[in-house]
């Protein structure tokens, strides 16, 4: 009989109006890559949650090589060797990426902290599994990969053979994902043990082993990735077949149905040249304003709020008729702005939004 790294047998977890995990059995081998595959809502992180000690299941058994083991919190989840690198990072933005590793297990002698001894440990944990940290540097001031190969780290530094990935790559670049899906396979061909949370079905098929199927809080079925495809694991995800390939037609814009032209607007804060831009829109299209701009332009311009005395040059156009302010017209319009600071100004980038009713 073969004995697995970790054993979740007939786990139940209930909150009020509703069954999460129903009777749910998920057994991981040793050293392999299993990815929990499921739509939102289908109950895999609840069940990583239980492995992990943050909640308790009403029903059901947890075995770590084959012993039966109590889970009541995270930290005996990490005297077992688990870990976790949740979707949304546990770390201190104002510490440093070393003080967040270390944070909770510093190494001290006497009762002074032993910095450098971390400090070796971690560089050295680094340049094995190819996580390339700086670690001095401060969690506010580095990117969102880095602060994940920070959790990973953490994982690491508390010598965790159970690693669990909830959602690793939903705030990931392209070439970090990349990244992330070598170093998962490093640390599976170093023994490592690994619990890979997602709903992408491409990467499941890259990385995973073997892939157990979450729908609605029940357990579907365990198969092996090499003897499936992502039709098939799609299918028994939602519960039906899945059509990948969708048919569009082309987009044929109408009528101008809104333009603006020279719009000026005060600067609220600073004395700087008030924003300008000019833009026509088309419906049913949506579209991106780029203003040569020193500020953000508030989208309440566009919304009636008093905003709109902020708004001291231009004119708008909506249906023929034009209006020294925004357009007041029957339909619905969303507008929003993303700003990007820069040295010496904030340039803001809009996306509008316009429905006719």
């Amino acid at each position: 009989m073969e004995q697995y790294a970790i054993e979740m047998l007939h786990i139940t977890k209930r909150f009020p109006g509703i069954i999460a995990n129903d009777d749910i059995t998920l057994q991981l081998k040793k050293g392999e890559i299993h990815a929990l595959l499921g739509e939102n809502g289908a109950g895999k992180s609840t069940l990583m949650s239980v492995l992990f000690g943050l909640y308790q299941p009403e029903e059901g058994t947890i075995k770590k090589d084959g012993v039966e083991v109590k889970i009541n919190n995270p930290n005996d989840a990490n005297d077992l060797g688990i870990g976790m690198v949740h979707q949304h990072f546990k770390l201190v933005e104002c510490f440093t990426v070393l003080d967040n590793i270390i944070l909770g297990v510093e190494p001290n002698k006497m009762g002074f902290l032993q910095k450098q001894e971390a400090r070796e440990k971690v560089l050295a944990l680094s340049e094995k599994y190819g996580l390339r940290v700086d670690p001095d540097a401060k969690i506010e001031d580095i990117t969102v990969g880095m602060q994940q190969r920070t959790e990973i780290l953490k994982m690491l530094y508390r010598d965790n053979e159970i690693l669990i990935f909830d959602e690793p790559t939903a705030v990931l670049t392209p070439q970090e994902i990349s990244e992330l899906m070598q170093i998962m396979k490093n640390l599976a061909a170093e023994g490592k043990s690994i619990l890979f949370i997602s709903h992408k079905l491409n990467e499941i098929m890259e990385v995973a082993d073997r892939c157990t199927v979450l729908r609605k809080g029940k357990y579907i079925g365990t198969v092996n990735t090499k003897d499936t495809s992502p039709a098939f694991l799609s299918a028994m995800m939602v519960g039906r077949n899945v059509t990948f390939h969708v048919e569009k037609t082309p987009a044929s814009p109408g009528e101008v149905v809104l333009s603006i032209e020279n719009m000026t607007v005060a600067s609220r804060s600073t004395k700087t040249t008030p924003s300008r831009m000019s833009r026509s829109r088309s419906a049913p299209e949506k579209s991106s304003v780029s203003p040569g701009s020193t500020e953000t332009v508030s989208p309440n311009l566009y919304t009636g709020s008093p905003d709109w005395n902020r708004w001291s040059a231009g004119r708008s156009r909506s249906k023929g008729r034009t209006s020294p302010k925004p357009p007041s017209v029957s339909g619905a319009l969303w507008a929003s702005a993303i700003s990007r600071r820069t040295a010496t100004s904030t340039v803001s980038c809009w996306t509008i939004l316009w429905r006719t009713t």
